[in-house]
């Protein structure tokens, strides 16, 4: 054995770092062979986004603890760590980590977490931090998960003590990823609360009792590939590629609601001939209740975009409607005016998500104005209803939140600054609260008290901006349902849609890990 391991000491010694970096199947198939001979094989997991002398004394302690030290890192599309990360590109990660002599290869993973690669890596040792050591003090809960797959297959968690460092830390102190607008709102924000306060205030939205009220819809994406200009004319021709389907309007509010607090009721409608309706069942979060409208010779809104793919860029050339808007029944507008009657003492807040498409009908929209719960709103202009579906239809809410374009059209001011509009559309509707997104400017928000700020964006790279602002209206109508301060709200919004705007579509709902770990990150 000895001999034998000599010689693999001087294969490896020969090895460019290029080569130690290796694809799933490849590292599947050379621990198969080191297994069969007795090696013991050592597994590191991390993102490993800026090399320090931390990691190198972890990896150094992992490799005397086998034969074998594989490192295995997180792709660049799932880190989620805040604006300007990673800043190294996989690439370059893999490369650094391949050139470290105590690394024996370097394997990138293909999922967001851990899990998976432990259960194809077979680690006998599985090597964290000491900081990982106790598991409840992990706010994502991945260190739990991580330990039942190691004990799966037969492996052990060894825990390192050395010094510690925070990648993130480092770079957010020394390196100038984030931009400085950001860095200004987390300076002043900090001054207020640490990353604790927030994680634990975000705990607290569990207790809320949440009505989601709104249109449902299902996005469609048709992804294609360029052809060329057709023969016959000169329209463009293109190849279909895959098709992704996703919940969209209440229907993913509810879902990221449900994330926070288990106790979500969604009120909304469905088209009876709806071809959606299994997968819309399937995907709604269990937890969240139900109340549907079913509406006669139609189908659930469809949204179907047809986007052009090429590489990691997405161009969306147009899109088609499928379903018609569809009146309730004067029968129906009573059964919801009822539902709304009986059940609004259940609720601490109450969302509306209006996307124009005649759910919320005049009858409806004045029994909900006289409800006396917290009452967040959200009024879409779309293609289908520009004009027409303005905030200015209902005639109160405590929180109100709108893009620019359609903030300034419920105003009919194109030129007025945004702070004076806010004050008109706050006396006007008594509201206390208003927050305009505003895209990669960020957020402006106003407080009936004449107070307002500017939350700037949290993400440097968009892949699609398709829901950001349902993420945001999501969570930052819970926070202001919750009391906490607009700072506090705008910026957990703020996060939300950052999250949002870094997946393709409502490819998933916020979740609550996820966002309590891009916060604590951001506030190192």
């Amino acid at each position: 054995m000895k001999t034998h391991l000599r010689k693999q000491n001087m294969q490896k010694s020969l090895e460019t770092p290029t080569q130690k970096i290796k694809s799933l199947q490849e590292i599947e198939e050379i621990l198969g062979a080191d297994r069969s001979i007795g090696l013991k094989i050592v597994q590191c997991h991390g993102v490993f986004d800026l090399l320090h002398p931390g990691h190198i004394r972890h990896f150094r302690t992992a490799k005397e603890q086998g034969d074998k030290l594989i490192i295995t890192i997180t792709p660049d599309r799932f880190v989620n760590k805040g604006p300007g990360r990673p800043v190294f590109t996989e690439a370059l990660r893999l490369e650094a980590i391949a050139a470290l002599q105590d690394v024996d290869y370097v394997v990138l993973n293909d999922s967001p977490d851990a899990v998976s690669i432990i259960k194809k890596i077979k680690p006998s040792i599985y090597v964290k931090g000491n900081e990982y050591s106790d598991h409840g003090s992990d706010i994502t809960g991945k260190i739990s998960e991580e330990a039942k797959a190691v004990e799966s297959v037969g492996g052990k968690i060894f825990y390192t003590d050395d010094i510690v460092f925070s990648s993130s830390s480092l770079l957010n102190r020394y390196f100038d990823n984030i931009p400085p607008e950001v860095t200004r709102f987390l300076n002043s924000l900090k001054a207020t609360y640490t990353d604790k306060d927030i994680i634990k205030k975000i705990e607290s939205l569990t207790n809320l009792n949440v009505l989601v009220i709104g249109d449902a819809i299902i996005d469609e994406y048709q992804f294609v590939s360029p052809l060329g200009q057709s023969g016959k004319g000169l329209h463009m021709a293109a190849r279909c590629l895959e098709k992704e389907i996703y919940l969209g309007g209440s229907l993913i509010i509810a879902n990221h609601i449900a994330q926070f607090t288990p106790n979500v009721t969604l009120l909304t409608a469905l088209g009876k001939d709806c071809p959606h309706m299994n997968f819309i069942r399937q995907n709604l979060d269990p937890s969240i209740k139900t109340k549907f409208t079913y509406l006669d010779d139609t189908t659930t809104l469809t949204k179907k975009r047809y986007v052009l793919k090429d590489g990691k860029t997405l161009s969306k050339l147009f899109e088609c409607y499928s379903g018609q808007d569809e009146a309730l029944e004067p029968r129906q507008t009573f059964e919801i005016i009822q539902f709304l009657q009986e059940n609004a003492h259940k609720y601490d807040l109450v969302l509306v998500c209006d996307f124009g498409n005649e759910f919320t009908n005049p009858q409806i929209i004045d029994a909900i104005a006289d409800l006396p719960n917290f009452l967040a709103l959200n009024t879409q202009t779309n293609s289908g209803n520009r004009g027409y579906n303005v905030v200015t239809n209902y005639r109160r809410a405590d929180f109100i939140s709108l893009n620019e374009p359609e903030f300034r059209l419920a105003a009919h001011d194109k030129r007025s600054s945004l702070e004076g509009i806010a004050a008109d559309i706050c006396q006007i509707m008594t509201c206390k609260n208003i927050s305009i997104t505003r895209g990669v400017d960020g957020v402006f928000s106003y407080t009936s008290d004449g107070n307002s700020m500017q939350i700037p964006a949290f993400a440097t790279n968009s892949v699609d901006r398709i829901g950001a602002g349902d993420a945001f209206l999501s969570l930052c109508s819970l926070c202001l349902a919750n009391h906490y301060s607009p700072a506090l709200s705008n910026f957990i919004g703020s996060i939300a849609a950052a999250m949002s705007v870094q997946m393709v579509g409502n490819q998933e709902s916020i979740k609550k890990t996820s966002l309590c770990k891009f916060i604590t990150r951001l506030m190192k």
